[in-house]
This record gives C-alpha cells, sequence and structure tokens, in this order.
C-alpha cells in the first residue's frame, strides 16, 4: 500500500441514532445534494434484518437499542466540506459493518458554508443534516457556543486522548498535518523546500527567482487563519519564519488554487495546505508534485464530526460517528488519506499522529485547539500578515 512520507510526492431537540449500506450517495459540487450514482458494495437495496458485524466489546450493553433503531431510519445526511474521494473509504467501511444503512449523502461546501446552511435551515426547522463535518477551528468554536450538539457521549471516548473532544458534542476524527506542496519540475532538488523557514531562506537568496511564485492560505478564510496562526503562534520562531516567505507569496481563498495554481507551474510552492488535499494531488500528479512537513514545526489540524441536536436519523448519526472514532473507522479514513490519531489504528496508508511525533520529535508537533477566535484579534492578525506581503 502506498505510504505517505514527506518529500516528493509519496515520500515525505437531542439526538438519537445512524444509517447506511450499499447505495452510497455522495454530495455534490455546489453544495446541494446529489446522487454520486452507483451503488456500492453491490447491494440491491436495503435489508433491516441484515445482520451487523459485532460492535466491539467494551460498548454498553444496550448499544443494540441504537442499532436497532437505525434499521427504521435508512438514511444519513452529513453537512461536510469533506471531498467524496476522502469519504468513500469510510462510508464503504461503514456499510460493511451495518448493511441495511442504505442512504448515506454528504455534501462538499466550502467550510463557513457547512454552518452557514445548517444554520439558516435549523432556524426554521427544516434541516436534514444528521451531522456537521469540518476542519475550520474558529466555526466550531462559534456552533459550540450556540449549543446545538447533540447530547451524546460515545462509548469509544475512553479509548481516546484527552483532546479528541474538542468541545462538547465536537469530536476529532483525524487530525490532517499543514504542509507545504511543489512543483517538482519547476524546482530542482537543491531547492525544494522543507519546511518555511528553510523556504524563506531559498526565497531571500534568489528574490527574483521567487517573486510572486509561492501561494499563501488567506487568513481571512476560516481554515486559512487556523493554519497561519496555528503556525505562527505554535512554532517556536513562527512568525519570523512566516514574515521571511510572505513578501514572495500571494493569497488565495481556496486549497483548489493553491493547489491548480502549483500544478500549472504558475506557483512553484503553495504552504499550509492541508496534507490530506496535498497528498492526493501528489498521488494523481504522476510524479510532478511533492510535498513536506515543516520540519522547524508542524501544525495538524483536527478534522472534527458533530451529531447536531435536529438529526432527523438520530440513530444512524450516532452509529456513524462512533465507528468514525472507532479504530476501524479510523483506519477507512487513513484510506482517504487523513490522518489517525488513535494509537491501535492498524493501517499503513498515511503517517499517523504516532509517526509525525517520530519523524519530526514530539516537541515540533502542534495539535491546532478549537478556541473561540475574537474578530478584533483576527482583524488585527490579517492586517499584520498583509503589512508583511508588502
Amino acid at each position: 500500500m502506498f505510504r505517505i512520507r514527506p518529500g516528493s510526492g509519496p515520500r515525505p431537540a437531542p439526538a438519537r441514532g445512524p444509517s447506511r449500506r450499499a447505495v452510497l450517495r455522495g454530495a455534490t459540487a455546489a453544495g446541494a445534494l446529489v446522487a454520486a450514482g452507483g451503488a456500492l458494495g453491490g447491494c440491491s437495496g436495503p435489508d433491516a434484518d441484515a445482520a451487523a458485524r459485532p460492535v466491539p466489546g467494551y460498548y454498553p450493553t444496550d448499544y443494540a437499542t441504537l442499532v436497532d433503531g437505525s434499521r427504521r431510519e435508512l438514511k444519513l445526511v452529513i453537512y461536510s466540506q469533506t471531498s467524496q474521494t476522502v469519504w468513500q473509504p469510510i462510508f464503504d467501511a461503514f456499510a460493511d459493518r451495518y448493511p441495511w444503512l442504505t442512504d448515506v449523502r454528504a455534501t462538499n461546501l466550502g467550510n463557513s458554508a457547512v454552518y452557514e446552511r445548517y444554520y439558516s435551515e435549523a432556524a426554521i426547522g427544516t434541516s436534514p443534516a444528521d451531522l456537521l463535518v469540518s476542519n475550520g477551528p474558529g466555526n466550531w468554536a462559534d456552533y459550540a457556543t450556540r449549543g446545538l450538539a447533540a447530547d451524546y457521549v460515545s462509548p469509544e471516548k475512553s479509548r481516546l486522548p484527552e483532546f479528541a473532544e474538542l468541545l462538547p458534542g465536537v469530536w476529532a476524527f483525524s487530525v490532517d498535518p499543514v504542509v507545504i506542496l511543489y512543483n517538482r519540475r519547476t524546482l530542482d532538488e537543491a531547492r525544494r523546500p522543507r519546511g518555511l523557514a528553510h523556504l524563506g531562506e531559498l526565497c531571500e537568496a534568489e528574490p527574483a527567482r521567487f517573486r510572486g511564485k509561492i501561494g499563501a492560505y488567506d487568513p481571512s478564510n476560516a481554515f486559512g487563519y487556523a493554519t497561519n496562526h496555528g503556525y505562527t503562534g505554535s512554532v517556536p520562531g513562527g512568525w519570523e519564519n512566516m514574515a521571511r516567505v510572505l513578501p514572495f507569496a500571494r493569497a488565495e481563498h481556496s486549497s483548489g488554487t493553491l493547489v491548480e495554481k502549483v500544478v500549472s507551474g504558475e506557483y512553484d510552492a503553495s504552504i499550509n495546505i492541508s496534507g490530506a488535499t496535498a497528498v492526493s494531488a501528489a498521488k494523481r500528479s504522476g510524479g510532478l508534485l511533492g510535498w513536506t512537513y515543516c520540519e522547524e514545526g508542524t501544525v495538524l489540524v483536527p478534522r472534527a464530526a458533530s451529531i447536531v441536536s435536529t438529526a432527523p436519523h438520530p440513530n444512524a448519526a450516532r452509529l456513524f460517528l462512533d465507528f468514525l472514532l472507532s479504530a476501524d473507522g479510523q483506519a477507512a479514513a487513513a484510506a482517504g488519506v487523513l490522518t489517525p490519531y488513535r494509537p491501535d489504528v492498524e493501517q499503513s496508508d498515511v503517517d499517523s499522529l504516532q509517526d509525525v511525533r517520530r519523524l519530526l520529535g514530539a516537541d515540533r508537533v502542534h495539535i491546532h485547539p478549537y478556541d473561540p477566535v475574537d474578530e478584533a484579534d483576527q482583524e488585527s492578525y490579517l492586517h499584520r500578515w498583509e503589512q508583511a506581503m508588502g
């Protein structure tokens, strides 16, 4: 199996339950829930009497009540900014465990749109969403203040590290590194960055060569703020390293644009890219793209899920959340290039949290907290960042 390493390409009102199985529908581009087409696993339809795979022995004895409740729901809707490619291995594995759950749908919205769509629908009692999924720390902090999460504690909690429940009812199911993506054709080996500190050195050594050739996630974007502020606030010397790179950079508002411009050669490299995005792009590039952790310190941004209190399929939602947090669920997430953090996950697709700590040293791995973002502080940070760009 492909194993991710840094470097070039392959190197370096309350809730109730879940649903799912063979016909998996994925969501779409513009955010509407559109059938992805095709059945998964060859099942022709739901079978409410099908046997489930056994749940872990440490689950409560009355867990069968949730399982039985999900047999009457047969549907699950997820508002998400995660791509169908990433979701597919998770949905397939979930279908294997609960073969009667035939209709799981996930949107591919922008980070903020996940919440805005749910808030507007929930306000008038029309939301079909069962769970929200995103990697936007500031958005999650705002969500937590609204008291919209279902009151549910996963039986997986006792097997997870302390940070797993990031906020009440908000659970991390991966911790994805923030990396640098670069073009291996436009950058010879001596110019390929090993981190932001090294990239700053490269840019200052050849200013004319690198001017305007670096893409950066704009911190006015929720994820961009998390990755920028996470690095400058957690990595020793982080602001100084960032300030050396920014004069050579151009700001972008989406990871798609940052990737596309590296592929085209317009940018030699893009910084502050989610590892899930960068590694997927590198795998598809036929060797054109490479990526790396920041050797001086790498930020990992949790990707989280929360069951909403208005979930129309609460039993199915609970089963799905528990599966995401389980060792099997995190192994499935790793197959979609998300970074698992449980130490008992058996997989060989990506570096786990434990692998990243071994590679860089535990003191150089920083998990971004889901703290509230003060608007004035964000504006001040954005102003400083833009001044550094010149």
